[in-house]
């Protein structure tokens, strides 16, 4: 649609404008269909233009009460005139219709579009044209009419209107052919009869209303009457008008009705046609929008409006060139299709994103009159592009980052895509082409071929998604690497394998170092095995002497010091040789072995805290207990973890400080608390502590000459006990070793109690 084209004209300039062409076409009518001679602007016919100016000035009082007097009194001149010229009444009843044939045929030409108001008061002015006529033609030639009755019967049958005749008591006098084609009832059926006892209650209710204006009013009345007929009920514009008799007084009522039910109908399917389109093209996912030549817009719909949150009357009657003053990609775009360039582009509005297509309208001088456009929303389909594209990009970051090398290979073609790091990680040549499938086979040990082939095609036969492999692979300096091989079988929609998409993993340094950690684990079971043996009974056989000969009277003070120095190392070297076992047992996978039973913690404490004062004379040990010590642990365990946090406590405090220790049971867990004043353990050794061979070197602290396996070992019983062990040290408050152990061996620490210190 062009904004810019001319509107058409209303009725009655349309009218005023085709005037002369209407009575041109009038008269050649009345020639061909009538047989008549020119019909005469001048002399007895001189009303005829004056016609055309009445209906044009009655149709401009279109919203107001129209003025059909002028027009009844040119159609009462009109009828004298064709009288006195010698034409019956027919002629001037058939002139009308001619005439009204040839405005309509005008305004078809003229593209009007059907307008039911305007062609209503056109009607209703060629209708009282008529009514005038023919009561003219009545009261000049009464006596001539009463003998031609039959004959004007026979014209009025012949009248394209709906034409009738009743009696001031309503009942009908008269009826033309069109009534009885319109109604369904004959002549003998109508005559005589009121309109009550032909129509529903309701329509003869409004009929008889307006019969009776009529009559009362003495004037010709127009209204809007629906007749319900066979297919439905039909629309009228019907004139109404009293029929006088000498002496002026109305004896009956004349009508002439015009069925507007077909020009109603086409005009309501063309408004529901324009509906329905414009809800069509308001639900679609798009904005359909134009601008006239000067870049203002004057069209702005769609369902796209609503993803951009703009209503169209915020936009229209607005400037493109203002509205997108800070949009240059969309300024260039207004000035491209202003410029006569059709053109498809994607842009951003509103957070929403747009295929719009731009078309320009030119004029016959090849100027652009308007422009054009749809935009589509396409912003689902433009965040699947950038989900892929960031798919993409993070596909090769990761082919980058990791040490795997890609591949995806077509079984069909046998082509295998490859990633950036394969011409590294093979070792190739950047003048050596890509490998295929035969390269890739030719480059595996001849010894694994077969059996990588084998398996290979075994999991895809068998329809398989997954299989991996470990197989020797040439380089390109000549060297063999161990493979780990991954591959994922990929199948179309009825199942069959399509593609591979792997991983292919160096592992040959890796397996170089787990046989070298095979072989030492080997070595160290053998160690231990020796060390267990070869060191346990002499140990045993030097502190079952020690102990005989302590017990012995008649000894020296110096020889009982030098036996209890004796017997205090060989304990030293058992504890160290039992540390050793337990050490190597928890890193060899086998976890520290527990024989729990029943038992109170807080009288293991007491006996293990005991024992030490006892080695430790010198030395202040504080101890505390407090709640339900009951559980179900591994005692000796247990002990041990309280001697070597205890001793540890000793060794990394000064001597006058106390150690603290203490322990508590709760509902559901028992803790224990060892406390020294020594100095704060460094930051950098807290994060490897409970490491093997891992020690504090403090100044002011004693050499236990240990191995560093004690927190280690630690650690490994509180887990094995299903515990929480941690660790809290600053030089105000000192160190605080917690071990929080559950009742139940196999149970573990809440969360929520395992992080709290106190």
């Amino acid at each position: 649609m062009n904004p810019c084209a001319t509107p058409p004209l209303l009725l009655p300039d349309l009218l005023e404008a085709r005037r002369e062409d209407i009575l041109q076409r009038w008269e050649a009518r009345v020639l061909e269909v009538l047989g008549e001679g020119p019909v005469p602007r001048t002399g007895p016919l001189s009303s005829l233009p004056g016609l055309m100016d009445s209906l044009v000035e009655t149709l401009r009082t279109l919203h107001a009460t129209p003025d059909l007097e002028r027009a009844r009194a040119i159609g009462g001149r009109h009828g004298r005139e064709r009288f006195q010229a010698g034409s019956d009444i027919g002629a001037v009843v058939r002139e009308y219709g001619l005439l009204r044939d040839s405005i309509h045929e005008i305004l078809d030409e003229s593209g009007w579009a059907p307008e039911l108001a305007g062609l209503r008061v056109l009607n209703q002015a060629l209708d009282a044209c008529i009514a005038d006529a023919v009561v003219q033609y009545a009261r000049d030639h009464e006596q001539a009419m009463r003998a031609t009755q039959a004959k004007l019967h026979d014209i009025l049958d012949h009248a394209p209107a709906v034409i009738f005749a009743k009696d001031t008591e309503g009942r009908y006098l008269f009826i033309n052919r069109s009534f009885e084609e319109a109604t369904g009832l004959a002549s003998r059926q109508v005559v005589g009869h009121t309109d009550v006892e032909l129509f529903p209650p309701e329509v003869a209710a409004d009929l008889t209303a307006n019969d009776a204006r009529v009559l009362a009013s003495g004037q010709p009345h127009s209204y809007d009457e629906v007749v319900p007929q066979q297919d439905g009920p039909h629309f009228y514009s019907s004139l109404k008008f009293p029929v006088p008799d000498a002496w002026g007084h109305s004896y009956a009522v004349c009508g002439i009705s015009t069925d507007l039910t077909e020009k109603a109908r086409m005009e309501h399917e063309r408004d529901e046609a324009r509906e329905h389109l414009h809800r069509i093209l308001t639900q679609l996912p798009v904005i359909l929008w134009s601008t006239d030549a000067q870049g203002i817009i004057t069209l702005f719909e769609g369902e796209g409006l609503r993803v951009i949150g703009l209503e169209s009357e915020q936009v229209v009657g607005h400037s493109a060139f203002e509205l997108y003053a800070d949009r240059p990609d969309l300024m260039e775009a207004t000035r491209r299709a202003h410029g006569g360039e059709s053109f498809s582009l994607e842009s951003e509005l509103g957070g929403a994103w747009f295929m719009t297509r731009v078309s320009p309208v030119m004029g016959p001088d090849g100027v652009v009159v308007n422009v054009a456009g749809v935009s589509l929303d396409i912003s689902e389909r433009h965040r699947a592009e950038e989900v892929l594209r960031q798919s993409e990009m993070r596909y090769r970051l990761a082919t980058l980052a990791t040490s795997d090398v890609i591949y995806d290979w077509q079984f069909d073609t046998g082509y295998i895509e490859w990633s950036e790091l394969a011409a590294r990680q093979f070792r190739l040549d950047s003048h050596q082409p890509r490998m295929d499938l035969d390269a890739w086979t030719q480059h595996i040990h001849p010894e694994d071929r077969e059996r990588v082939g084998r398996d290979m095609q075994a999991v895809i036969d068998r329809g398989e998604e997954h299989w991996t492999d470990e197989y020797r692979f040439l380089r390109g300096d000549g060297t063999w690497a161990v493979i780990s091989d991954r591959g994922h079988v990929v199948h179309d929609a009825s199942g069959r394998a399509v593609r591979m998409v792997g991983a292919m993993q160096d592992v040959t340094e890796r397996r170089a170092a787990e046989l070298e950690a095979q072989r030492r684990a080997e070595f160290e079971q053998l160690l231990i095995g020796i060390v267990s043996h070869d060191l346990r009974n002499p140990l045993s056989a030097i502190t079952m002497a020690t102990t005989t000969l302590l017990r012995r009277e008649g000894m020296d003070e110096r020889q009982r010091k030098v036996m209890g120095r004796i017997l205090t190392s060989a304990e030293r070297a058992t504890r160290m040789l039992r540390d050793i076992l337990d050490f190597t047992q928890a890193r060899l996978g086998g976890g520290i072995p527990m024989q729990p039973r029943a038992f109170d913690l807080h009288e293991l404490t007491r006996q293990v805290v005991d024992e030490v004062q006892l080695a430790n004379p010198e030395r202040r040990l504080d101890i505390q207990c407090g709640g339900d010590g009951r559980g179900l642990w591994d005692p000796d365990r247990l002990a041990q973890v309280i001697t070597n946090l205890v001793n540890n406590a000793i060794n990394y405090s000064p001597e006058h400080c106390p150690v603290r220790v203490r322990t508590h049971g709760t509902r559901d867990t028992v803790a224990l608390a060892v406390h020294n004043q020594g100095g704060a353990i460094p930051l950098e050794l807290r994060s490897r502590l409970f490491e093997p061979m891992k020690r504090a070197e403090r100044k002011g602290t004693r050499d236990s000459r240990g191995l560093g396996l004690g927190l280690f070992i630690v650690k490994h019983i509180v887990d094995a006990h299903g515990g929480s062990l941690r660790v809290r040290s600053t030089e105000q408050d000192g160190t605080t070793f917690l071990v929080r152990l559950p009742r139940q061996l196999g149970q573990r620490v809440p969360e929520a109690e395992a992080s709290r210190l106190h």
